[in-house]
């Protein structure tokens, strides 16, 4: 899954891009792929010792609301939330990609992922077919805000709606990742593919075989 994240601030706010939010506080869902989204979208435009961030829920009506009233210069959702965002006047002052991607416990079956991954590659295709038809799942994920029932399939621009199948991470992207993170001080210790990555357990899923 491709995810779109947005940077965004509120209509009065006097932030036209990342740069000018040097030593504003930004709101970010630590642990999460928006804030991890924010982070390089705020460290491409700005040394990393002027960016500033604080700790917000994971939440995004709630962060939303937040930076609506003033309580930070700025913070990153996803979909429905930038469309809701724009709608509102909000300003997205920088947008980016990431790969969305899950984490499977110790004992998970390599028959088992190999179905979800089965499941998730004929979902992409649908929705690839007809992602006008698709986009009421976002509202239907948030039916307590008032911001979301207020939308409808007409107001998301499907050019931020991106799907692929999913696939391994290739050794060179995981390494940057983890490198990149350990930089931050979210991850401890170098990179070690064979541990880090099971490539047995991939090929078992992909062909949906057990593992020998």
């Amino acid at each position: 899954m491709i995810v779109c994240g947005a940077l965004i601030v509120r209509p009065d706010s006097t932030v036209f891009t990342p740069g000018e939010l040097a030593g504003k506080t930004v709101a970010l869902d630590y642990g999460n792929g928006t804030a991890y989204a924010g982070l390089q979208m705020l460290e491409g435009a700005m040394p990393r010792e002027a960016i500033t961030t604080c700790a917000a829920t994971v939440d995004p009506a709630d962060r939303f609301a937040r930076v609506m009233a003033g309580e930070f210069e700025a913070t990153v959702v996803q979909e429905p939330f930038i469309t809701v965002a724009l709608k509102a006047g909000c300003r997205a002052v920088s947008t980016t990609f990431f790969h969305g991607t899950w984490v499977g416990a110790p004992d998970l079956s390599p028959e088992v992922y190999a179905a979800f991954v089965r499941a998730v590659t004929r979902s992409v295709h649908r929705i690839n077919a007809d992602k006008r038809r698709y986009v009421s799942y976002f509202m239907r994920e948030f039916p307590d805000s008032a911001e979301v029932r207020a939308l409808t399939p007409a107001d998301f621009d499907l050019a931020r709606i991106q799907l692929k199948e999913p696939g391994p991470i290739p050794e060179s992207e995981a390494r940057w990742v983890w490198d990149w993170m350990a930089g931050w001080g979210v991850l401890q210790g170098a990179f070690d593919a064979r541990t880090q990555i099971n490539r047995r357990f991939e090929v078992a899923a992909s062909a949906g075989g057990p593992m020998r």
